[in-house]
């Protein structure tokens, strides 16, 4: 894992999917959101799904402090595009990432970085916000 900090945007992974999101719309997301489907998620597509569900907060006026600029661009050009129902997909989508069956988990786990953990339960609360 190519990683130079916690949150979703620091890391090789998630900077690459940055690259496809800037390339296309909603769909994007959509897909990056499922690599955490029902399965063991692999660190690569945590890593994505985590930086999806970061756009996702942001298109409903819940971003992350400081987002890549080309993130900000995206979300103004087509955030509308996100419903509340890939809202709902994207807090699913961290909840098992930050899960047992989560390579991403168990590094940073393994790697005794609390504030991992901690941005995960942030991103969770900023999505939960913008479905009620």
């Amino acid at each position: 894992m190519g990683a130079w900090g916690y949150l979703p945007f620091e890391n090789d992974d998630a900077l690459d999917w940055l690259e496809e999101l800037e390339a296309g719309g909603a769909d994007v997301v959509r897909k990056a959101l499922a690599k955490a489907g029902d399965r063991y998620v692999e660190a690569p597509d945590g890593a994505m799904a985590l930086a999806a569900a970061e756009v996702a907060a942001a298109s409903q006026g819940n971003p992350l402090g400081d987002l890549p600029e080309n993130v900000t661009d995206w979300v103004t050009a087509h955030g509308a595009e996100l419903t509340a129902e890939d809202v709902e997909m994207a807090l699913e989508a961290v909840e098992r990432v930050a899960g047992d069956e989560s390579e991403l988990a168990e590094l940073w786990d393994d790697a005794d970085e609390p504030e991992w953990r901690e941005s995960l339960d942030d991103l969770s609360e900023r999505l939960r916000a913008a479905l009620r």
